[in-house]
């Protein structure tokens, strides 16, 4: 099975992607599933710029998309940002919408930085460990279907952070989601970027395994066509070589 769990298309507002074209492209590609996964980014400093996609309008495109092309599996979903914090605004709207697929993800360190664009400078290891503590916070509380690009704030590194001091926490994250069945992703952006690895990288994965972790997902946090696709075959040998599990929706 080729799948992409992770796709943003011009309903989030940072994406110029279009389903329409995605779609015959995927297929060309042979992609057997693909999950759109629209950001749902509920905290005021995002809601202010941002907004909220129209739900209703992208259901209706999938749908559309879907009986227009049976080659493909399309799967309606959303990726709420800092859930954690925003989970009493959220969890109504996702028992309303019943999405098929779920993205928790964190974009913001406990002091209010911005971990998912370039960094002014490097996180100190307090805001490395706030990271960290809101993931953990972020698994434990929420309910949700794929941990979404865990390491995030290293995209735009050019080296690799001592993270040391977080093993402790990163192992309690993965311990949180084995118990509840929450797939890891393994997140291709980080290859397009200065840092250039996977992410969780392959220390962190060896670690998920010995834990009993076997639940992944591939995705490709797309936000054009060019990035669709790129470098697939890495997050692919990555599943062959530790024995992981598609996440089957």
């Amino acid at each position: 099975m080729k799948q992409d769990y992770h796709l943003h298309t011009d309903f989030s507002a940072d994406s110029q992607l279009k389903l329409s074209e995605l779609i015959p492209h995927a297929i060309t590609l042979g992609y057997d599933e693909i999950a759109v996964t629209e950001h749902l980014d509920l905290l005021p400093q995002e809601l202010s710029v941002f907004g909220v996609p129209s739900l209703v309008k992208y259901k209706n495109l999938v749908d559309h998309l879907r009986k227009q092309y049976s080659e493909i599996k399309i799967i309606w979903g959303i990726e709420v940002g800092d859930f954690q914090d925003v989970k009493c605004q959220a969890d109504p709207l996702l028992s309303q919408m019943l999405f098929e697929l779920v993205l928790g993800s964190v974009h913001f360190t406990g002091d209010h930085i911005n971990v998912a664009i370039p960094l002014k400078k490097p996180l100190s290891k307090d805001e490395i460990s706030q990271y960290y503590d809101n993931n953990l916070r972020l698994v434990q509380t929420c309910d949700f279907d794929v941990l979404a690009h865990l390491g995030v704030y290293k995209r735009y590194y050019t080296s690799i952070p001592d993270e040391k001091h977080c093993l402790p926490i990163i192992t309690d994250i993965f311990r949180a989601m084995i118990d509840k069945g929450i797939a890891l992703e393994l997140n291709l952006a980080c290859l397009r970027k200065p840092y250039k690895s996977l992410i969780p990288e392959p220390v962190y994965l060896e670690l998920y395994q010995k834990l009993g972790g076997k639940l992944v997902t591939i995705g490709s946090d797309s936000h054009s066509l060019e990035q669709f696709d790129f470098m697939y075959e890495t997050a692919f040998s990555a599943i062959i070589q530790y024995g992981f599990e598609h996440l089957k929706k």
